[in-house]
């Protein structure tokens, strides 16, 4: 029985070291962190990105094995808060490198409005994902 779990152990943080290379990996191609660092004029500050990733993808992990929670208060506003950058650059950067922004206002004929339409997806995700969280029965 303890090989077994030994096994079994060995092959589970081999799939996690997997999908975390692959999660890296495809954060690393499409470019989120040079693209951050060139829109907010931070180039010098791209280390400090890239260990904030890496810092966010242990602290997801660590929190998908141990049972811990943050108490309600000014203190679990921050995950939440570094939760929502990381998801809306993440589906900001994928629609930016698919280039689906772009058609979408050429094809709305819209001239102005970007930053509302970008702020309406960043709104929609943050709803989403209070929805999440307070209702019950989506985490089933």
């Amino acid at each position: 029985m303890l090989v077994k779990t030994i096994i079994l152990a060995i092959i589970s943080f081999s799939s996690g070291l997997v999908i975390a290379g692959g999660v890296f990996a495809f954060i690393s191609m499409i470019g989120i962190v040079p693209r951050m660092a060139q829109k907010t004029g931070t180039k010098n500050n791209i280390v400090t990105y890239e260990n904030a990733i890496i810092l966010g993808g242990i602290f997801g992990t660590l929190s998908s094995f141990f049972n811990f929670n943050i108490p309600i208060g000014i203190l679990s506003v921050i995950p939440a808060f570094c939760t929502g950058i990381f998801i809306g650059s993440l589906a900001v950067s994928i629609a930016e490198i698919l280039d689906v922004v772009p058609v979408f206002m050429r094809r709305a004929s819209l001239k102005t409005g970007l930053g509302l339409f970008i702020t309406s997806i960043a709104f929609g995700k943050m709803t989403g994902s209070i929805l999440y969280f307070i209702l019950p029965y989506f985490r089933k």
